[in-house]
Order: C-alpha cells, then structure tokens, then sequence
C-alpha cells in the first residue's frame, strides 16, 4: 500500500485558470470520459460558486455516472461549500493560505484566524454530508514551518481527509519539498498529504517526486501542464515517471495519456512544444545517424522505454544529420533495397536538399532520388 500513489487531475479548474481557456460543459464531460478511460479517479471539476453556465455544467456533470469521483473548488467560505453542495458534490476542496505573505499581507489576518477557519469549515462541511475534504496550505513554499505543523496537526484532528501542499508561486526546490514532507509526516501521522507544485522554474516534475520520496501519498496534476502562469505537473509526465522510473503504482492506462493530451491541446488552442516529454510529436522521432544505427541493432539503444507504453511508437525521419543505416531502412520500407555504399552515396544529395529546403525529407522523395541516382549510375 505505502507504494500506491493517488493522481487526482485538475485540468478543468486549474488548467482553467490558464489565461484565454474556457470550455464548454460538452468540453468538460468529454476530458473527464476521457480521465475516466484513463483510470484517474478523482478530479476537480471547476469552482461552483462561479454561478452561471460553471454551476449549471457542474450540477449536471454530477449526475453522470462513469466518471472520476468529482471534487468542488472553494474559498475559505461557507456560502462557496453551500453553492458545491448545492451541485450535487459531496467532495470538496477549501482553498485557505499559509504564508506570511498571503495570511498577514492580503487578508490582513493572523494564524489563529487560517486554523480556526479551517476547523470549522471542515466540521461544516461535515455536517452536511461531505465525503472527502481537502484543504489547502496554499503558498506552503514561503509558509512559516512551525505554522505548517500547527496547521497540519488541526487539520487531522478536525477530520479533514488531506492537506494539499500548494507551491503556488513555484518557488520550491527538491531538497526543500522533500524536508517540509518530512517535517509534516513526523508531525502527523494520519492525515494525508498531496502536492501541487507549480511549473516557474520547470522543477515541478522534480519537486513531486521529492515530495512523493518523502512520504506524500497524492499529487494534484493538469493534462499538459495547463495551469497559472507556467502551470502546475503534466499528468503525462508523472504518470510516466512513476512508471518507468520508480517503484511508485498509479493504476493509471498509461495507453490513454496521449489522446487525452491531443483532446486538450484541440480545446484549449495551445499548441504543445514538438520536444514536450512523452507527447511531443518528435520526442520518439530519431534523425541523427548515430542514433538510429544503434537502435536498428539494439531497439532501447536511445530510448529509455518503449513508447507502446504511452500509445506511440518510433520512427526515423531522413534529415541532414541521416547515415547510411536510417537510408537503407526507409528505402527498404518503401521497397526498395540498396546496398550500403548506394545508401553512402545518397547522403550528400539528402545533406543538400535538406539544408536548401531547412526540412526533413519524404520517403517518397528519398526513394525517387535513390531511383534516379541508381538509374544514372546504370546509364554511366
């Protein structure tokens, strides 16, 4: 059990939160059919008391069966849990601060007033019936760690079902996600911690795994990363990390992580990077001759693992930096079969077309230069 970690994804609150993003109820219903096929068992699906058409897309998506299990978003206000439970979710989330900066700066208030609060919107909440109720440290990064514990402790003791750790501004290392985890778990011992860790300084990948190694049982994830500013963790890098790097089990189909990638990426209009880690259109896409001599001999030879395990699959592209090797193959699959010093030969005709044209060239195109460089030699 204490190898199990739980990924809950939160594309359709957080990753909202990404400028310019809005989707539809139909948008919604479909990501999360999409989650589902992927085996993420729960999600948060947006922020209820937003009213209008959010509420209205909540409230029926609550009553869908066959979907992860639903989580609200709230404020550290009663009348926000009124307005989820008023949706039909008995899964909530309170968003609360605990640093400095976010306690006695903007909301003027002091330590007592975050545990007080939390207390009681927990026992609240409670009381009308809730399942599961997650609260926030939010910017536990900047946050006093003798607060932290005091807050962690209140929060057990009130009967909360987990403490999300939020970095909310990505200001976290590993080494420092790893010693609050630390510090948090020698304090309590039965309260569950989760981590949301923002992407500003790309170290959020790590900063999980830091905060996983420590002893945090949960991870809050976003489909492609989306979320304020530079996001929080990409679902499809952690799920795949766990897999292929770790002894970590999510239980998530690993085979489902790239369509629900290309679903958002067509929602939202943003574009993902060609080289972005495991969805990347080129990330198992190898041109380099060194590359793709050894992986015709020994197939691992430049992957780490197979990409069938997240539903792609390699392939060589003819570029300027092709060998002979990659040459022979492409040909031989377009039906042709040339020896190695033909192939040798084509090289610099593939160097010069693709540097003229600052592109890769076709297969089609490969094998009509092959058969006319082989029908010249013949005619010399």
């Amino acid at each position: 059990m204490g190898k199990n970690i739980l990924i809950e994804d939160s594309t359709l609150r957080e990753g909202e939160q990404t400028p310019g993003v809005a989707f539809s109820e139909y948008q919604k219903r479909n990501i999360l059919e999409h989650l589902s096929k992927a085996n993420i068992k729960y999600a948060e699906v947006g922020i209820p008391v937003m009213g209008s058409v959010e509420f209205k897309a909540i409230k029926s998506l609550s009553k869908q069966p066959g979907l992860p299990t639903l989580i609200g978003w709230n404020r550290g206000i009663k009348e926000d849990l009124d307005k989820t439970f008023e949706a039909g979710l008995t899964s909530l989330h309170i968003g609360l601060p605990s640093s400095d900066v976010h306690i006695k700066e903007k909301f003027k208030k002091d330590y007592n007033w975050v545990i007080e609060t939390a207390i009681e919107l927990v026992e609240y909440a409670k009381q009308q019936g809730a399942e599961f109720i997650s609260v926030s440290a939010e910017d536990m990064g900047r946050a006093n760690i003798d607060f932290l514990k005091q807050y962690a402790k209140a929060l057990d003791q009130a009967g909360a079902s987990r403490m999300r750790l939020s970095d909310t501004v990505g200001c976290l290392t590993p080494n420092k996600v790893s010693s609050i985890v630390k510090t948090l778990k020698e304090e309590v011992k039965g309260l569950n911690f989760q981590v949301h860790m923002h992407n500003d300084f790309n170290l959020a990948l790590a900063n999980v795994l830091a905060g996983v190694e420590a002893g945090a049982k949960q991870v809050h994830v976003t489909v492609n990363g989306l979320g304020d500013r530079a996001g929080i963790t990409a679902l499809h890098q952690v799920a795949s990390a766990f897999e292929a790097l770790s002894d970590y089990k999510t239980d998530i189909n690993l085979k489902e992580i790239f369509k629900l990638s290309k679903i958002v990426e067509e929602y939202t209009g943003l574009p993902l990077s060609h080289n972005e880690p495991i969805v990347g259109d080129m990330v198992f896409t190898h041109e380099s001759g060194i590359h793709v001599d050894g992986m015709l001999k020994v197939k691992h030879s430049f992957e780490s693992f197979e990409p069938e395990l997240v539903g792609r699959e390699h392939s060589f592209i003819i570029g300027k930096h092709t060998g002979s090797s990659a040459i022979q193959h492409v040909l031989l699959e377009q039906g042709l079969d040339v020896s190695r010093d033909v192939a040798k030969n084509l090289i610099p005709l593939v160097r010069e077309y693709c540097t003229l044209t600052k592109t890769s060239m076709s297969p089609e195109i490969l094998l009509v230069t092959a058969k006319y460089f082989l029908n010249q030699t013949i005619i010399k």
